[in-house]
């Protein structure tokens, strides 16, 4: 690749996104390093189980809309109905803000009124009860955009603006000597957010149609745009928070210091799983294009640009893990060495991911939502299943091999849901090997 082809490379697009997300990635790891010295790893688990609460809760109320977001904002921008765009963002608005509200209270008077809470939990889920709305808001605002093909928008402000801004206040904190526990950490995250989702409305606000925020929908077109979401709600809590199940899940059988520990490796492994989740992501317009025009060649380049790149990717974190990581993760606090083998595993199963291709957006993209449903919601099952079964006898390790489990389910059964739908395969085997026969 020449100069000039690689300059273009890395500052189209794409290339900005990857650039922008491991700064803040980067910058993630100095703010997790700087947390575990100043709150201590007791207080840093009691941070990662509160805002999963407010993540997860945040993505159940945004109701699935966003991974609907792609197929409809995409159909409307192709036939240039900007009034059936706006009606569509604002149902999807007006309904997730409203459930994100009410969840709310819901888990303020949880929390208020549950005897077994100390004092020092009790406020953090507190905040992170009003941490739900900007959390619902931006998973919406965040799916709009990327449908609008706004990746810029859709990425960059989360996946680097809100690790900087969050840096630089437990950094401040740490300079100045202020205790910062897992109560002002959450009021910390939780007035990032908000900023961050007011920001986000702002600017979306200047390039989506204009938003039709009473109910102007045929009740039928509004029925099917309710239903095929509510139908993705366990895939959207499944691909986009699973960092965040995988620590409520295991809160049970582990001590606070060891949901610290797993909780850091998991966020580790799936730093590297977002450049997956990005990598399959930018490539749904084009899916969605190749698919309306019957075009299946464009549609297998588009899973093969999701698959390269971030498997090369995979395989040098855990290269760079199994040689570097018995000195690293120690840097975190003594606590978390133990974590070694479990980093390992967790981003195995991150390769796995990769590897899969973006079979879960192609049956997002076919329409059979329910399938989509019942995929994800067995594989919280799963997962589930497996965290009680080994995180009791083996810890650590015990919960991360939950994770391995639940992701090779997964991939395994969504490559049968493809099969028996007739949709193409986009899992790397199968691209292989139709590479190969066509050659």
């Amino acid at each position: 690749m020449t100069p000039a082809k690689l300059f273009r490379a890395l500052f189209d697009q794409s290339g900005l996104i990857m650039i922008s997300r491991l700064a803040g990635a980067g910058i993630g790891l100095l703010t997790q390093l700087l947390m575990v010295r100043l709150v201590g790893p007791h207080e840093l688990g009691l941070f990662y189980a509160a805002s999963s609460l407010a993540a997860v809760l945040g993505v159940v109320a945004a109701q699935g809309y966003p991974l609907t977001a792609a197929r409809f904002v995409g159909r409307y921008r192709n036939k240039n109905s900007e009034a059936l765009c706006g009606i569509f963002t604002g149902q999807t608005l007006r309904e997730s803000l409203l459930a994100a509200t009410i969840a709310a209270i819901a888990v303020i008077v949880w929390t208020l009124t549950w005897p077994g809470l100390s004092d020092g939990a009790r406020w953090p889920y507190v905040i992170a009860a009003w941490m739900i709305l900007a959390t619902t808001a931006i998973n919406i605002l965040t799916g709009i955009a990327g449908g609008m093909r706004l990746f810029l928008l859709c990425y960059v402000p989360e996946g680097f603006g809100r690790p900087i801004a969050f840096f630089v206040i437990v950094a401040a904190a740490g300079a100045v000597g202020f205790d910062l526990g897992a109560m002002p950490a959450m009021l910390a995250f939780a007035a990032i957010t908000m900023a961050l989702a007011l920001y986000l409305g702002i600017k979306l606000a200047r390039d989506v149609p204009h938003i039709r925020w009473r109910g102007e929908a045929r009740k039928p077109l509004s029925w099917r745009w309710r239903r095929e979401a509510w139908q993705l709600i366990f895939l959207a809590v499944f691909t986009n928070f699973f960092a965040d199940v995988g620590i409520l899940v295991v809160v049970p059988f582990l001590s606070a210091v060891d949901v610290a520990v797993f909780g850091m490796c998991l966020k580790l492994a799936l730093l590297v799983g977002y450049f997956v989740q990005v990598g399959q992501q930018m490539v749904v317009p084009d899916m969605v294009d190749a698919r309306h025009a019957g075009d299946f060649p464009r549609l297998q380049r588009a899973a093969w640009r999701s698959i390269v790149s971030p498997t090369a990717l995979t395989l040098a974190a855990m290269a760079f893990v199994y040689v570097f990581g018995p000195v690293l993760l120690p840097v975190f606090g003594p606590e978390f060495g133990r974590g070694y083998s479990a980093l390992l595993i967790l981003l195995a199963a991150q390769l796995l991911r990769s590897l899969a291709g973006p079979s879960a957006h192609l049956l997002t993209l076919s329409g059979v939502q329910s399938v989509n449903m019942g995929l994800s919601a067995s594989a919280i099952a799963v997962l589930l299943a497996a965290s009680a079964a080994l995180t009791p006898k083996f810890g650590i390790n015990g919960a991360a091999l939950a994770v391995l489990l639940t992701y090779a389910y997964w991939i395994g059964a969504s490559a049968v849901a493809l099969k028996r739908l007739r949709e193409p395969s986009v899992d790397i085997v199968w691209l292989t090997w139709n590479s190969l026969r066509r050659a």
